[in-house]
């Protein structure tokens, strides 16, 4: 019922989303505080940059440049009366100059959109705009449209296509899987309604909460967050169904079978995605809101996916009945003996009886895989993700191909006297800059002193590196620490401050690495607190933990070495570590708490090997078969155009594998094996061997 109010009163997630305030940085920030002095002071600054970029593979003429200057800054106007516009027709000749190529081929065109439009609204915006276009484009010339403007267009239109795939993909692949597993339409269907009404309620009331601005919604963070919703309820359907099954077997009726699994199943879905939901919720001590912007949609997701589990899950089971398990007949008592025989059960025999054997070969073998990451690069041009064909990637190239890789996106140097500046002494600062061995050129353009503002100026600085690469973020860095003696070499009493790409990226670097380390060591410290709450124990969570922390370090080295290495990539995105870590160690957890749930229920009337022996036979088949159905609705993200969630995907899918076929049912269950009775220090689990 409130899927069905949802969706007629509230927006789809997809149709709010819009990009993060100040780039994701806090207010404070030097990048920030820059971009906000030159929308202040030189008010053509302000909106999203949008180029239009013009190519012919013979010398643009003259006249025909002229039309398509004017023609485009007409369609533009029409487009949306605040544009700002800068009317190049209306230049000097000397200063259209700056906007073609050497070989003037190519030319560019900059505007800005007004800030605040949904992306939905910039994307219909430019699909009007290039139709126009391309009706006064001439002959043999190519029209494309790039810039941050137009990478917003090109990305709302690629999730959204993306998005219908992904869903039909992922729904595809989670029903065949369990076809395959257990041979039952009716077991297949039931997870599959269950997250389909529940990703309807996060969906639509997602919606709501980006409608009324509670937070910003994040276009990647969606597609990812639908991928969990289908595989966790999907995980925590396995659970139930596997306990429902034994408590059917045991010649229950279907309601008491359904109340005893139920009693069985809330501790670990309960514990579990509570402690999914605080993990995501640590996202919130981040300082970059990119990251930030995950906590409360993930979290939100997470809440319905446990509400869900324990109620819409049980509730469809029991309606089902036996006809769940239709086609297949449910196992007699003596059978149920029997399917302790198979391969989990003899995986736990081999566990148990040689615990070292199983844990250090495997051990080895992901301190290996580790290894590449101390050779990750990473990359922050989001250009970098996206397909070659989008008009805003091959807008980039143009440029980047016919100018300099400075001048793609230049720094603005903005001077902040506290006295009126001088001609003169911005020209000394212009030549300091100039001279320094990481700058082409820094050059005064138009009226570089601000209107009726004496003592603010500003500076036109073209790296020599590409400024969306590492080298030219270390350059920024220099160059700020290098601004107080620029100022007192040009006799200027000020501070300088540095606006652009570069700066921007600059600071999202630093403040990424920091968020690294803080939500990392947040997260860490709180889940092995809930691990030691769950188990009762202060030793337990330490291994558990040091255990999940080296899958997602194999898995991590293995995205690496494949994109890099095998792939040829430059690198990966700067995000894929946060990210991965956040998922893997939150389903790590879950999984662990699956398999603990089980040996401390056995352990009450038997000894601890024999515990953990049938905690493995139990557990074995529910936690692989949900791995393997989260593995591969991960793996859908591979098939997605942009490089991020490729690697993003890839990255989950194998510390999932890892983590579900080598660590939980061997790595582990060895670990309490070899400890014994002090598996669970201080409490003494059992006297037996």
């Amino acid at each position: 019922m409130m899927a069905a109010i949802l969706s007629v009163f509230s927006p789809h997630a997809k149709e709010v989303t819009s990009p993060e305030k100040n780039n994701g940085l806090p207010a404070d920030n030097a990048s920030v505080k820059a971009e906000k002095m030159l929308e202040t002071y030189y008010p053509n600054s302000k909106g999203v940059p949008l180029f239009v970029v013009a190519h012919s593979e013979q010398a643009l003429d003259n006249q025909i440049a002229e039309k398509l200057m004017k023609d485009t800054e007409n369609l533009m106007h029409k487009a949306n009366k605040d544009f700002t516009v800068i009317e190049l027709s209306k230049l000097p000749a000397a200063a259209q100059q700056a906007f073609f190529s050497e070989d003037k081929k190519t030319f560019f065109m900059p505007t800005y959109l007004p800030k605040g439009m949904e992306n939905k609204e910039v994307k219909q915006t430019l699909d009007a705009l290039k139709k126009d276009i391309q009706d006064v484009t001439p002959a043999n010339t190519q029209i494309e449209f790039t810039g941050p403007a137009g990478i917003v267009a090109d990305t709302y239109e690629m999730f959204s296509r993306a998005d219908v795939v992904l869903m039909l993909a992922t729904v595809a692949l989670i029903f065949i899987i369990l076809i395959v597993i257990y041979r039952s339409p009716v077991l297949a269907l039931l997870p599959l309604v269950a997250a389909g009404i529940s990703y309807s309620i996060v969906d639509n009331a997602l919606g709501l909460m980006g409608k009324w601005n509670w937070f910003t919604i994040d276009s990647q963070s969606l597609s990812i967050m639908m991928i969990l919703l289908f595989a966790i309820i999907t995980d925590y359907s396995l659970l139930l169904f596997s306990r429902f099954r034994e408590e059917l077997e045991s010649g229950l009726d279907v309601n008491h079978a359904m109340k005893r699994a139920v009693n069985f199943v809330k501790e670990p879905i309960g514990f579990s995605g509570g402690t999914v939901f605080l993990t995501m919720l640590t996202l919130f001590f981040a300082v970059y809101a990119s990251y930030r912007g995950f906590a409360p949609v993930f979290a939100f997701a997470v809440f319905v996916m446990v509400i869900s589990g324990l109620t819409l899950v049980p509730a469809l089971f029991a309606l089902a009945g036996k006809k769940a398990f239709w086609p297949s007949k449910l196992e007699k008592r003596a059978q149920k003996k029997a399917m302790n025989k198979g391969i989990w059960h003899k995986i736990g025999v081999f566990v148990t009886t040689k615990p070292w054997t199983a844990l250090l070969p495997i051990i080895v073998i992901l301190i290996l895989f580790i290894v590449p990451v101390r050779s990750v690069n990473y990359s922050f041009n989001l250009l970098d993700s996206f397909p070659k064909d989008m008009s805003s990637i091959k807008g980039y190239h143009l440029l980047e191909d016919s100018f300099s890789a400075g001048e793609i996106a230049p720094t603005t140097a903005i001077v902040k006297s506290e006295k009126p500046i001088t001609i003169k002494e911005l020209e000394k600062l212009s030549e300091n800059l100039s001279d320094l061995p990481y700058i082409k050129k820094a050059t005064l353009q138009g009226n570089p002193i601000a209107e009726n503002e004496s003592n603010i100026a500003k500076i036109n600085v073209v790296l020599n590196e590409n400024p969306y690469t590492e080298n030219a973020f270390d350059d920024m860095e220099e160059m700020r620490k290098q601004a107080p003696n620029l100022l007192q070499d040009s006799a200027i009493e000020g501070q300088l401050h540095f606006a652009g790409e570069t700066a921007k990226n600059t600071d999202i670097r630093a403040a990424s690495h920091s968020d690294e380390v803080r939500i990392v060591l947040i997260m860490t410290v709180l889940i092995v607190i809930l691990l030691g709450i769950q188990t009762r124990s202060l030793l337990a969570p330490i291994y558990m933990m040091a255990t999940i922390l080296l899958s997602y370090g194999a898995a991590l080295g293995i995205t690496v070495w494949f994109f890099q290495d095998v792939m040829g990539y430059a690198g990966i995105s700067y995000r894929i570590p946060l990210y991965t870590f956040i998922f893997l160690v939150a389903l790590g957890v879950d999984y662990t708490i699956m398999l603990i749930s089980r040996i401390r229920e056995e352990k009450k009337h038997l000894p601890i090997k024999e515990a953990v022996r049938e905690g493995v036979g139990k557990t074995g088949s529910v936690i692989s078969s949900a791995g393997l159905i989260l593995a591969a609705t991960f793996a859908v993200l591979i098939s997605q155009p942009v490089m991020e969630l490729r690697a993003f995907g890839f990255a989950v899918t194998v510390g999932i594998l890892l983590d579900t076929f080598l660590v939980r049912p061997m790595v582990i269950p060895a670990i309490i094996t070899i400890l014994g009775k002090y598996s669970f220090w201080p409490k003494k689990i059992n006297n037996k061997k």
